[in-house]
């Protein structure tokens, strides 16, 4: 069936209203709407059946088709201006309400299911309606109604990745997240800066940073699942990301690159006689070497433009002839009319092999550069002034700005003329050349530079005193007789192909320069870095002599959720006052065997903070005092409170869970397999179905965690499955979310019974007996075994009962004790000996249920306030049965073996 999904434009009165198919996440949802705002995603809520959903599950919630063939309603609200907090909130509330959407219909959430016979549980705004309306998935309901949520994480959309270039990752983008490791894994660390990949010599060179966010330890680190170690060509450098490190030395600078990969195209001549110019669409100037235009980023300290001669510069695939390709330039600020003229260069070899080359524009005060040139491979010219062309057509001569003119010598500089020409602020050699650029004439900016490459020529046939060739002045980058347009220098046998490969702009500022993130530095030379890999620790404050002050790398969830919450990492730390003591925590994620072992990226505090609480079977409490929820096996334990009649009203259930798919279908990063993803189908206790549910479990790396989480997920819908609510007075702030209270309430079971305590009796010995304020009904009687007359026999339910009580004394205790009544009404209790009289007071509150059952045990699911001092409290089943038994069990002194499913027994 489809599901209806529906929204209307602020200040729209036509809805856009669309029918999504089953099994469409929220997320994606949202996506096929046409009209969100652009920051709805951020801003923006969505409802099902009217319930917002908070926005961390919007990737992880599938609505599917509710009972009785009635589509689902999802609804989505975009602010107008402002709202929207973080997930949900009151800016969420106020967006609903103050942009409302009627749907035709509400069926479920109005009510509807009640109609059907389906109870009251089911009635207008109560859970069991709402969760039942959304019919999301099992997974989708345990992040909504566990004690301890999957700590699973919702999908996200592909990041986008680097081309062809020798260092691939996903770059940080500005202001965007760093990831941070809470235990050990593998991870493949985005780049802290854009790779620089430049020329040196014959070698092409990457340089690149990767980062993680605060201080990791850092082993194992590969590049192409290669030991970095063994890799002789890689230089690297780490940092643990201490305050107070040292800045990486191997890298100094950074950039920012436009990978180009284009050839500069120079003169096109037909194959005849490899000179006649010859255009595709007749126009002259198509056939002329092209401008190719490039733009730098704003104030670059360096500008590199690199590219390449991938045949070689040869004539006739021979090595004896110098072939001359030459290169000029020009550079305005953007914004500028007028372009600057750069001293004309020339490339010169005899190569088979592919050549490369960099042009470096470099901006600096004053600079002082020594005259440098090549002398038989590389940039061996470099001119101030090429004269025009003296052959038809006539040209004018090519001048660069004045200020590569110290006024006095040739105006070239080559190999033969060092220190006496007049070219000045070049530097030349085999393999680059550079122009320096004084910031008082051309200050720092951001700047478009033209290219454009004239045609090769034998380097025999010119002179450069004179710039002629074959004894007469020509444009190398024009043509010759006009009847017949031609270059002088046949191609016939040339080659020359000129590659633009790539430019990038260069700040010669460290472009790690917090010290509070890991590092790892490296520079390769022909080496294509596709993944670079790192087993990263996250350092974190563990406990140790009663401080959380003890630097270490641990997989227990205490000591890093406690460093998410008030950690250095957190933008607004909560106060060490503010937050609980996780001894506790820490020692049962210990005793347990819990350990999270999770990548955190682009993450909310409380997303973070539920991955690693799940780990441990906890969920983070936010309330005066920050801790944590925990789940845990706690039948030693005493309720800190009892509900009765006395102290509560409105009690009543509804249904937590819809019903659990056959199996898991768990993916998680398996430490085995050097934490490879991995797909593992995990069955509910006994059954052997084929309906699957996939799930991610994320920070859980082991084949048994993962079974062990699983079962425990699955256990939830059968041990949990119910909320039970009621209202109580102020006296309810005695427990808090996690609190193990009891019940009792005629609901639950029908041998119950409670009073408050208007006298005693009490001896030397203790109290021996109580009376309350009113009757309740005591059963002793002898199982039916011990029955002679079973007409006699008036309740045969009451058969084999005997009655105890819970005394809620006024310390705060609640002690539990064997009474010896007869059968029958009565408010007087007479213990079967004698007990303390601490706490015994008038209006102490007694509760009345069989031996050992004198109350439910629940755990306290949240508290929410209400008017006049009271307040709502939801309670889930304490669920014993959840826990999977510790320890060794033996039969007749063997072990036996645990395949996962709860064994119930007698202690």
């Amino acid at each position: 069936m489809s599901i209806i999904a529906v929204y209307r434009e602020p200040f729209s009165f036509e809805p856009q209203v669309r029918y999504l198919p089953e099994g469409t996440t929220l997320a994606a949802m949202a996506g096929a709407m046409r009209g969100l705002p652009d920051d709805f995603g951020r801003r923006g809520a969505i409802c099902i059946n009217g319930h917002p959903v908070p926005r961390a599950s919007w990737p992880l919630i599938r609505p599917k088709p509710s009972v009785a063939g009635v589509p689902v309603e999802v609804t989505f609200h975009a602010p107008i201006m402002g709202g929207g907090g973080e997930d949900g909130g009151k800016n969420t509330f106020a967006i609903i309400a103050g942009i409302a959407l009627t749907i035709a219909t509400g069926f479920v959430t109005g009510g509807g299911l009640t109609k059907l016979g389906f109870g009251a549980i089911f009635g207008q705004g109560k859970i069991g309606a709402i969760l039942a309306g959304a019919a999301v998935s099992y997974v989708g309901s345990l992040l909504i109604a566990s004690l301890s949520p999957p700590p699973s994480v919702p999908e996200r959309e592909n990041i986008e990745r680097l081309g062809n270039a020798s260092a691939a990752g996903n770059v940080l983008q500005p202001n965007a997240a760093i990831p941070r490791v809470v235990g050990t894994r593998k991870i493949f660390p985005p780049l802290a800066m854009e790779p620089l990949i430049y020329f040196d010599g014959d070698d092409e060179v990457v340089e690149a940073i990767y980062a993680l966010a605060g201080p990791h330890a850092l082993t194992d680190i590969r590049i192409n699942d290669a030991p970095i170690d063994d890799l002789i060509d890689v230089e690297s450098e780490t940092r643990e990301g201490w305050i107070g490190d040292e800045r990486i030395d191997l890298i100094e600078r950074y950039a920012r690159t436009e990978q180009i990969q284009n050839e500069i195209r120079g003169h096109s001549v037909t194959e005849s006689n490899g000179k006649k110019l010859e255009s595709q669409s007749g126009a002259l100037s198509d056939a002329l070497p092209q401008l190719r235009t490039l733009v730098t980023r704003e104030e670059p300290d360096e500008y590199q433009i690199q590219f390449a001669f991938p045949g070689g510069l040869n004539k006739d695939a021979a090595s004896g002839t110098k072939i001359r390709v030459p290169i000029r330039l020009q550079m305005r600020e953007v914004g500028e009319a007028t372009w600057i003229n750069l001293p004309e260069l020339h490339f010169q070899a005899s190569s088979l092999r592919g050549l490369r080359a960099t042009i470096r524009l470099v901006w600096s005060e004053s600079p002082q550069p020594t005259q440098t040139a090549a002398s038989a491979e590389g940039f061996v010219e470099a001119r101030i002034n090429a004269p025009g062309q003296t052959v038809e057509p006539a040209g004018s001569d090519y001048d660069a700005n004045s200020y590569f003119d110290d006024g006095s010598g040739a105006d070239y500089m080559d190999a033969s003329n060092l220190g006496t020409n007049a070219v000045a602020n070049v530097e030349m050699g085999h393999y680059e050349a550079t122009i320096h650029l004084d910031t008082g004439t051309f200050p720092k900016g951001r700047y478009e530079v033209r290219i454009q490459r004239g045609y090769a020529f034998e380097k025999s046939n010119y002179t450069a005193s004179s710039y002629t060739f074959n004894g007469s002045a020509r444009d190398f980058f024009a043509y010759e007789n006009t009847s017949n347009p031609q270059i002088r220098q046949s191609r016939d046998g040339i080659t020359d192909t000129m590659v633009l490969v790539r430019a990038a702009s260069i700040w010669n500022a460290h472009p790690a320069q917090t010290d509070e993130c890991a590092f790892i530095a490296l520079r390769a030379r022909n080496r294509s870095v596709d993944r670079l890999s790192v087993v990263a620790s996250g350092y974190v404050r563990d406990l140790a002599s009663g401080a959380w002050n003890n630097w270490t790398t641990t997989s227990n969830p205490a000591p890093h959720l406690r460093d998410i919450i008030g950690g250095m990492l957190c933008a607004k730390p909560i106060p060490a006052a503010m937050i609980d003591d996780l001894s506790t925590f820490r020692t049962r994620c210990i005793d347990e065997g819990h350990a999270v072992n999770a990548i955190l990226e682009d993450k909310s505090v409380a997303e973070a903070a539920r991955i690693v609480a799940s780990a441990g079977y906890g969920r983070l409490r936010m309330s005066e005092t920050w801790g944590v929820v925990e789940d845990y096996n706690r039948n030693t334990e005493t309720p800190v409170q009892v509900f009765s009649p006395r102290n509560m009203a409105n009690f009543q259930w509804s249904k937590a869970f819809r019903d659990p798919p056959d199996a898991f279908l768990v993916s998680f990063a398996d430490v085995d397999r050097e934490y490879d993803e991995r797909q593992l189908p995990v069955y509910r206790d006994g059954s052997t179905g084929k309906l699957m549910e996939q799930v991610t479990y994320e920070g859980l790396v082991t084949e048994a965690a993962v079974r062990k989480r699983a079962r425990y997920d699955f256990r939830n819908a059968r041990f949990r499955s119910a909320f039970y609510t009621l209202e109580a007075p102020a006296e309810a702030i005695r427990c808090r979310r996690g609190s193990l209270v009891g019940v009792v309430h005629d609901m639950l079971t029908r041998h119950s019974g409670q009073g408050r305590i208007v006298d005693w009796t009490e001896t030397d010995a203790g109290v021996t007996s109580i009376t309350l304020d009113d009757t309740v009904t005591m059963f002793n009687d002898s199982g039916v075994e011990a029955v002679t007359d079973m007409e006699a026999v008036t309740d045969f339910e009451g058969l084999g009962k005997t009655t105890g009580i819970a005394i809620r004394r006024t310390d705060g205790t609640i002690t539990t004790h064997a009474v010896s009544n007869a059968a029958g009404e009565t408010d007087t209790l007479t213990f079967a000996s004698a007990i303390s009289a601490t706490g015994i007071e008038i209006d102490a509150l007694v509760t009345v249920g069989e031996i050992e059952q004198e109350y439910g045990r629940f755990v306290v699911f949240g508290i929410e306030p209400k008017d006049e001092m009271t307040f709502t409290i939801t309670l889930v089943d304490e669920g014993a049965a959840i826990h999977e038994p510790t320890g060794t069990l033996t039969f007749n002194g063997t072990p036996l073996a645990f395949d996962g499913a709860y064994l119930a027994f007698n202690a």
